[in-house]
């Protein structure tokens, strides 16, 4: 069964704190605060060599949908399921 993540906007605990209480007896449901501050890496200096292979992000557009609607659902797939 899948799960689900919802990342919330620091800047509106009122919201997190709704989510939390009505997702509180769900156990595939979890709420946190988004934690990100900024990129980082914010100079374009040349490095020697790219360490990171790829975005390991599945959803890279969460932060688009923190700034539209203060709150991106990510789903969790159980690895039990893609197998």
């Amino acid at each position: 069964m899948a799960r689900y993540l919802f990342v919330v906007s620091v800047q509106h605990p009122a919201l997190y704190d709704h989510l939390l209480e009505r997702f509180a007896n769900d156990p595939n449901a979890e709420v946190i605060l988004d934690r990100r501050r900024v990129e980082r890496r914010q100079a374009e200096i040349a490095v020697p060599g790219e360490r990171r292979r790829a975005d390991r992000r599945q959803r890279p557009d969460v932060s688009g949908e923190l700034r539209r609607r203060s709150v991106a659902v990510v789903t969790i797939s159980d690895a039990r399921e893609e197998s």
